[in-house]
């Protein structure tokens, strides 16, 4: 009995919560149910809410298959062997290592406890100001792999089997995180999507905080990345279809041609190494396409059918989801992230290579755009397209040394080959495992507790409307 009760409960996890279309497409069910939809109309919304997320999901995918490859063989080209800052190449570390020591199952303790933990806090939001329901599966799963593996190796690393001390620590403190972070910018990202009722539930939301309150001190946000109208030929670029292609084709098309026609595979019989320059830095364009498909179709579900939970259930709560929900409404700002961002992580990996760094970095591609992309969206918001270049930068100069220095505290299992690499894991967890390391489990104790002030002070500046969002107010401005 026992242990079918183990293996149901490591099913439910690994093949539900942690599926985040199917977890995504189940939250629409359920709203519509709650919201008096008859059963074939609330499958109408699963299926949408489904196929959406995977259209997303396609696009990311074919975005890191077309061009990670490509920062691959440019890092490695200059002889560069070190870790990869890709949040995959961290999850994959993590369950090598947590799978050495005969528990990688706890991860999913650890998913669990925290989407309890976030449940509960914000059933009792009156009390502990949280808004948000995290509900990016696949970012679930992967922080909570990621940050038991940390903790373990800096708490324990006896090569025995991970304590539950440790993971029900993490448990708490990963749920925290999702919980206070994704509620911490509900306002910024309301701006950011006019209203559209969701927040972000990913790995830069400290980050797309700091880059909005930061964006505003740096730019002008009438100056932005979507508001450029250009004369003459010029004003092809403003259409983001051509602009990002015409864009992509200068950037990476330089890199390519760098890197010669021998470091790529492709049918020479079929293309010129040029055109085949071409056809792969314009996916790039077909990829935003295609994420920004699956986004306006999976949001319009999602945005309509949690009005049922927020009422029903969890009044007042905010869905936390993907950050490429975000693309749509700053189409251009994911170009300048990733082209800033890579500028930072170019000139960070160099100067770890000329001071002989122990440490040496490979570029990930998630990073370079799904991170710096979105905060380039926040930065743009407050501060326009000056904003949009140079918080990105700083962030890829982070991105590369935060990581080299946490990675200095957790490389000494072989199977280790990278960490996360993005923002938040370059700044907020790497500091955490540091200290963890050295003054011990009192930091992550700690910090939950120091995470939960942040709500009540954010409850303080906007107690007036902090339990309606953003598209409530509009839509009674508008009828009124």
């Amino acid at each position: 009995m026992g242990n079918g009760l183990v293996f149901f409960f490591q099913e439910f996890v690994n093949k539900f919560l942690g599926q985040a279309p199917l977890l995504m497409g189940s939250v629409v069910f359920i709203g519509y149910l709650l919201l008096g939809k008859k059963v074939y109309q609330a499958l109408a919304g699963f299926i949408k809410a489904y196929v959406g997320f995977r259209i997303l999901q396609v696009g990311t995918g074919g975005l890191v298959r077309t061009f990670a490859p490509i920062i691959n063989s440019l890092t490695s080209r200059f002889g560069i062997e070190a870790f990869v800052i890709d949040p995959y190449f961290g999850q994959t570390s993590a369950q090598e290592v947590l799978d050495s020591v005969n528990s990688l199952q706890y991860v999913g303790y650890v998913m669990l406890i925290a989407f309890a933990w976030n449940i509960l806090l914000v059933a009792f939001r009156k009390q502990t100001k949280i808004r948000t329901l995290f509900i990016t599966g696949h970012i679930m799963y992967q922080q909570s792999a990621v940050l038991l593996w940390a903790l373990y190796w800096v708490l324990e690393g006896t090569g025995a089997a991970v304590t539950m001390t440790t993971v029900v620590v993490t448990g708490f403190l990963i749920g925290t995180y999702w919980s206070v972070m994704s509620n911490l910018i509900i306002e910024a990202t309301q701006e950011v999507t006019d209203g559209a009722g969701f927040t972000v539930g990913h790995q830069q939301m400290f980050g797309s905080w700091l880059a909005y309150k930061l964006g505003g001190l740096i730019g002008n946000k009438e100056k932005t990345v979507d508001n450029v109208n250009l004369p003459g030929w010029l004003s092809i670029f403003n259409d983001n279809i051509v602009s990002n292609t015409i864009l992509m084709t200068l950037f990476v098309g330089t890199i390519m041609v760098i890197l010669g026609k021998d470091a790529f595979e492709y049918n020479a019989g079929k293309y010129w190494f040029g055109t085949y320059v071409f056809e792969t830095t314009a996916y790039f364009a077909v990829y935003i396409t295609i994420i920004l498909t699956g986004v306006r179709m999976f949001v319009a579900e999602l945005t309509e059918s949690f009005q049922g939970i927020s009422q029903k259930i969890l009044k007042g709560s905010i869905p936390a989801v993907d950050c490429a929900v975000t693309f749509g409404f700053a189409p251009n700002a994911p170009t300048y992230g990733f082209i800033f961002g890579f500028f930072g992580q170019m000139i960070a990996i160099g100067i770890l290579i000329l001071i002989r760094s122990p440490i040496l970095i490979i570029a990930g591609f998630i990073c370079l755009f799904f991170d710096n992309g979105t905060l380039a969206i926040f930065a743009n918001k407050a501060g326009g397209r000056r904003a949009a270049a140079i918080i990105p930068f700083i962030s890829g100069l982070i991105q590369v040394f935060g990581s080299a220095i946490v990675l200095t505290a957790l490389k000494g299992n072989p199977n280790v080959i990278g960490w996360m690499g993005m923002f938040d894991w370059a700044t907020l967890w790497a500091g955490t495992t540091l200290l963890t390391r050295s003054l011990g489990i009192v930091v992550p104790i700690t910090l939950i507790v120091l995470m939960l002030i942040i709500p009540q002070l954010q409850y303080r500046r906007h107690a007036k409307n902090y339990f309606t969002t953003m598209r409530e107010e509009k839509l009674v401005k508008e009828s009124t």
